[in-house]
């Protein structure tokens, strides 16, 4: 059941959480939050505080309740999952991180460390038991339509006009994790649409004639980068509006 009052939505860093640990991090390029004073006090006095445990796993980081050595334990990701899971637990909702702050990245375990859990979802299980815990939305696959934002980080930013493929693995088991992290159509369907966006608003400042129109006949990738790569980072920049311009013209606000 959804809280009376919804102070915050986010979603769980689960494409680099452990299924093994109960205690797991928001991810950090989301989260939407009702202002509030008394809300910034606390996240200050328990930071200034600092009562956090080195390590990962129970016992660890903030007031040793488990939230410690996973990517951003000690800052963002960290101190927002401590602040709404200990301080405000019925306050937040947790929204479905493949479909909001989308970053297409895989959320099966992989190893190599604890392969038991080998191919269980990534994201702690409800229920305790691990062994059903593998029915899973593949955020690799989800349908660009079903997406309502999207975090460009395992896809890489658009701008950088580069395909996601794996970098060089150090051994075999970094191979088959790289091998899986993420979905290269996927990621240029979500790459497109950014440039639907870009293409959209440089229109409409050309309608404004505060822009002279950019050619974007660059061919790499055509249909995905929509003509704005003339080759592996060979990024075609928009030009800038003068200074002064009225943003409001476009966007009304």
């Amino acid at each position: 059941a959804l809280p009376d009052r919804i102070d915050a939505y986010f979603t769980r860093d689960i494409t680099s959480a452990q299924p093994w640990e109960s205690r797991q991090g928001v991810q950090g390029g989301f989260l939407i939050a009702r202002p509030s004073q008394k809300d910034l006090e606390t996240y200050l006095s328990f930071i200034r505080l600092g009562n956090y445990t080195a390590g990962r796993g129970d016992g660890t980081g903030w007031n040793a309740l488990g939230y410690g050595g996973f990517q951003g334990a000690m800052a963002y990701q960290g101190a927002v999952a401590f602040f709404y899971d200990h301080f405000k637990p019925h306050a937040a909702v947790e929204l479905a991180a493949c479909r909001w702050n989308q970053v297409v990245a895989d959320v099966l375990w992989r190893g190599p460390a604890r392969m038991e859990h080998h191919l269980q979802c990534r994201e702690h299980p409800l229920d305790g038991n691990y062994e059903t815990n593998t029915d899973c939305e593949d955020c690799r696959i989800t349908p660009i339509e079903l997406v309502k934002s999207v975090h460009y980080t395992a896809c890489k930013k658009p701008w950088e006009c580069s395909l996601p493929t794996p970098r060089v693995p150090r051994d075999d088991k970094q191979k088959y994790r790289l091998s899986h992290l993420t979905n290269i159509t996927t990621c240029g369907r979500l790459f497109a649409k950014w440039f639907e966006l870009r293409h959209d608003l440089e229109q409409q400042l050309q309608s404004f004639g505060a822009v002279a129109p950019v050619q974007h006949e660059g061919t790499y990738h055509p249909e995905y980068f929509g003509g704005y790569c003339s080759r592996s980072g060979g990024y075609i920049p928009m030009t800038a509006p003068p200074d002064g311009f009225d943003w409001k013209a476009i966007y009304g606000i």
